[in-house]
Formats: C-alpha cells, structure tokens, sequence
C-alpha cells in the first residue's frame, strides 16, 4: 500500500472514539461581544435587548455532512435545534449568513434572559461522532431604579421617623447602597450603607439634603438622589454673649437664626427688657439670608447709660420659635465693631520708613561704635 495512503488513514484511539485525518477541523473565529472567560468557560456576555453574534470555521468538512447549530438552554433544561447549514425556522430569533465558504455565522437576536444557555456549532464525522464548538451566552442588564418602589423627595418634621426606600431591576441583581450628596456621614453612620432602605428613627436638622440610592451589578449602575427636607423650628445663637462699648458710640449685636422654614423679615424681633424695640434714630435692623439661615444684626446708636444691659433676639416659623440673649457692658474706651485693616498706601510707607531707618543705622551708627 503506498504510503501516502497509509499516512492518510492511520488513527488515533481516544476515549474509544476513532478520528481520521481527514476529518473536519472547527473553531470559533470570532463573537461579537467578544469572548471571555467567566467561571472558567468560555462565554458571551450580551446585554439583555441587544443583538449577538457566532461565527465558526470548518474545515475539511466533508460534503455529505451539513454543519448544525444547536444551544442547551439553561432556564427551560431542553436542547433546541436553531438550523442546518443557512436554514432556520425561527428567523424572529435567529439570522445565518455565509461570509465565506467555510465560515458559518449565526446571529441571536434581541437576547433574553431565556435565551442563555450553551451554543453549539457541530458538524457530523464519519464515525457517526459530532466534532463541535462552543460558547455559553450570558445575559446582564444595566440596573434600573424602580420608581413606584422607591422614595421620592420628601419633607419630615423634625422629630418623626423617616425611611428612604430604593428598588432596582438588573441582571445580575443589583446590590443597593446609600450614600450622601457630598460624601458626608450618614445618619446610620459612616459613608456608606449597603440596604435597600435608609431607616432613621428621628430625623433632625442634621439629616436634611440629597441621598444617593446607587444600584450596581456587574453590566452598569444606576443612581437616584432623594432630597429629605427637615422643618425645624428656629434655633438662635450669637457668637459674643457679652459686647463692651463706651458711652456716646455705637455698637452692632448680631444673632444668627437657622430655621425651615427660613424666619421671614417679620417673625425677626429684637426686645428689651421685654419691650419690641422698633427702627428709628436709636436702633437699625439689618438681615442677611442664605439657605435656612439669616443673620440678624442690629446698631445701637449713641449709647447712653441708660442703653446698657441685656437684649434678646427672637425669631420664629410655622414650627415654633426660638431667642437667646446679648448683654451690652460699659467699658472705658471705645470697642471698634470691627478691626480695619491697614491699607496698602500705609503699608508700603511703612516699609520704606524701616528700611531708611536700618540703613541709616548701619552708615552712621555702626562706624562710630568701632
């Protein structure tokens, strides 16, 4: 026998299976999403909704036999046949195309959770065995926050208990945690929670902002902030509880109120020895506002000895009120409201009168002490 053909027809004893020489050769050429491996098996990550794609090469594929796709779908337990060569019965699903003689593509659309599962691209040997390959679909989906089942902004009462709810969908399951706008401290503690709700049993002036419901899984993450908005009733505070001033000047008395809602000018009184004291020649009254905040201030003009003593400042909301109490105290000499700097003209006239002085030190004094 020539041994060309000898060469050809030797085989290879393999778990009882015989395989010829001339029997076809299979591999994947490429996927699209590309492959990776995950868990140890070489898979196809694919976004739920979207379009995937399989290309297997054969080589050698002997005539009589017609290449097969076939996936074991995981949810259901069954195997399925998909086509035979370019013929499919399920076109809604399935599109197969040949780019080239030996290149045999297959397109799964518009990819559900249903769908994953192990594909397979075979071809019939001679010895009644299949040479095949691969690939296992996955399906991930970005998570999505639930509207109907997650809290929206809100406003609580100091006080009452509060719970921010948050619910998403994804593939995998998303993993829920809380965070603060900001990055601040949570009321729980720390910076983060990892719960699918936020429970505070007391909710205070301290609570209120933007919470971040951060749903994440391994396709993506999905965010929604949720503003919790605390009404409290004012609270006063002045920085100095005792100013000084000597007879005939003015002196400015300041209380910073914070409240929600913010104190409007008429729920802001300034009183004296319980008596509403009212703008005039006397007294001014001036405000400053920011965001549940304003800065009281007032000016007592021409102090007499009569003016001095204790001053309270008042402030009050939907939610109740609050005062605390400045007294004003007698001193010898005047007590400036505020300390001015020097300007820039004094500051460089100053400089030059040193740096005379010192040379002049050093040319006249320096000599004759030697």
């Amino acid at each position: 026998m020539d041994c060309k053909v000898i060469s050809c027809i030797f085989n290879i004893l393999l778990l009882n299976n015989v395989v010829f020489c001339h029997d076809p050769t299979i591999y994947m050429k490429y996927t699209f999403p590309d492959t990776r491996k995950v868990d140890g098996y070489n898979t196809i990550v694919v976004e739920k909704d979207k379009d995937c794609t399989l290309s297997c090469v054969i080589d050698k594929k002997p005539k009589t036999s017609e290449l097969q796709w076939v996936a074991q779908i995981y949810r259901s337990n069954t195997t399925i046949a998909i086509s035979t060569s370019t013929d499919t019965q399920n076109s809604f699903k399935y599109q197969l195309d040949k780019p080239a003689t030996n290149i045999f593509r297959l397109k799964v659309q518009n990819v559900q959770v249903d769908d994953q599962g192990l594909y397979i691209c075979r071809v019939q040997l001679h010895t009644q065995q299949f040479a095949n390959v691969s690939r296992m679909i996955k399906v991930v989906q970005r998570p999505q926050v639930i509207d109907i089942f997650t809290s929206s902004n809100m406003v609580k009462e100091e006080g009452a208990p509060t719970e921010l709810k948050c619910a998403a969908d994804g593939i995998p399951k998303p993993l829920i945690s809380w965070e603060r706008a900001g990055g601040g401290i949570l009321p729980s503690g720390g910076r983060e929670l990892v719960s699918s709700s936020l429970k505070i049993s007391k909710v205070n002036r301290e609570h209120q902002g933007v919470y971040k419901c951060i749903a994440k899984n391994t396709a993506g993450m999905d965010v929604r902030r949720i503003k919790l908005d605390v009404k409290f009733t004012p609270r006063l505070a002045s920085k100095a509880r005792e100013v000084f001033q000597a007879v005939g000047y003015k002196r400015e008395l300041k209380c910073e109120a914070s409240g929600n809602p913010t104190p409007t000018k008429d729920q802001m009184m300034w009183f004296r020895n319980g008596n509403l004291l009212s703008a005039g020649k006397k007294y001014t009254f001036e405000n400053y506002f920011g965001s549940n905040y304003v800065l009281m201030k007032m000016i007592i003009h021409d102090i007499v000895a009569e003016d001095y003593g204790q001053y309270s400042c008042y402030a009050e909301n939907m939610q109740g009120s609050g005062e605390t109490t400045i007294l004003l105290t007698r001193s010898d000499t005047e007590v400036p409201d505020r300390l001015v700097a020097p300007s820039t003209g004094h500051l460089l006239s100053l400089s030059w009168t040193l740096i005379f002085t010192q040379f002049m030190y050093m040319v006249l004094i320096v000599p004759l002490s030697k």
